[in-house]
């Protein structure tokens, strides 16, 4: 990986775009099936077993575009907002484009300009985390510590889609108005993807992760994933473009390679897998039910956390450590 701004999952975790993904054959092309890696046998979930059947996700209208919108809204290719936000870097000095002042700020509910000193870049998941609990989740203090993290939990909120939407639209203590950047489809999708995730007909960041400070990170995986499963997940969805192992992209400048990133940032590594990647063909790389969802992607992690099965590769990075607590007993 390049930059982690502009290229940081572009085929990112989890694959190739939903539309057109294939099973690699020995030339990484093709429709020939894999054969797994062996593993120990590993006695399945009633979740697991629900999701049985490895299939593409399928093509068709994208369920998952409020996702991408709230991840990085100005990036996601179906929405033409030319908005850049100002440089984090120029301190004091709004140098973007786009927006109600034209110059890549947003403006507070009382009417203020926000700046974007603190390097939230106006992404929603900076602001409320990739959990949607903003200063109550993994963002919040003594775990990921990000000053910007706003103090509204998305999931705890009791209002539907239509109250979620104004809360954007207009904006509301430390939250921006979205309003003049984002029109009533986009906001729409977004408060449709956080009522699905509360409701779990989506998947819910609880049931993939706990989030629990530990010297070396700040949440554990849960427990129910089969890796065994994950490996043949990943062979039908993943390694046509991350390679068999998950080598071929490097993410953040050359420091990971895909088992080492998922390893130690599954909290934004399941979010990506459930919605795909702002900017790319790459949509969720996950179908079924909420809970079947949810099973695929911790059935995925799990499977990352081989470290034979998915090793550091040209990475410059350090993978975990034995014992390093955030794969739990998926660590290999």
């Amino acid at each position: 990986m390049r930059s982690h701004a502009s290229i940081l999952f572009a085929l990112v975790l989890m694959g190739c775009p939903s539309e057109a993904p294939v099973v690699p054959s020995t030339e990484g092309t093709g429709t020939a099936t894999t054969t797994p890696m062996p593993e120990p046998e590993v006695v399945p979930t009633a979740a697991a077993e629900a999701s049985a059947h490895v299939e593409a996700p399928p093509g068709g209208p994208d369920a998952s575009l409020g996702g991408r919108l709230f991840d990085k809204f100005y990036a996601e290719r179906s929405l033409k907002s030319g908005f850049k936000p100002d440089d984090s870097k120029t301190r004091g000095k709004a140098d973007g484009t786009g927006g109600p002042s034209n110059n890549g700020t947003l403006m507070y509910a009382a009417g203020k300009p926000m700046p974007n000193d603190a390097g939230h870049d106006y992404r929603l998941k900076n602001l409320f985390g990739w959990d949607l609990k903003g200063r109550e989740g993994i963002s919040g203090a003594g775990l990921l510590n990000k000053t910007y993290a706003v103090n509204k939990n998305l999931l705890a909120l009791k209002g539907g889609a239509a109250e979620i939407v104004t809360l954007l639209k207009q904006g509301e203590g430390a939250i921006p108005a979205y309003g003049a950047v984002l029109d009533d489809a986009a906001l729409g999708a977004i408060a449709d993807f956080v009522v699905a995730t509360r409701e779990r007909k989506l998947p819910h960041p609880d049931d993939i992760f706990e989030a629990k400070r530990f010297s070396t990170g700040s949440y554990v995986l849960k427990p129910g994933g089969n890796a065994v499963r994950g490996k043949e997940i990943y062979a039908v969805r993943c390694s046509a473009c991350h390679g068999a192992d998950g080598t071929r992209e490097l993410f953040d400048d050359g420091e990971f390679s895909l088992g080492m990133h998922a390893r130690q940032k599954a909290y934004e590594d399941w979010f990506k897998i459930a919605n795909g990647q702002p900017g790319t063909a790459m949509e969720s790389q996950v179908n079924g039910s909420g809970k079947e969802r949810t099973q695929q992607i911790l059935d995925l992690l799990a499977a990352l956390c081989d470290r034979t099965a998915f090793p550091v590769g040209k990475a410059k990075g350090k993978d975990v450590a034995d014992r390093d607590p955030r794969c739990g007993t998926y660590l290999k």
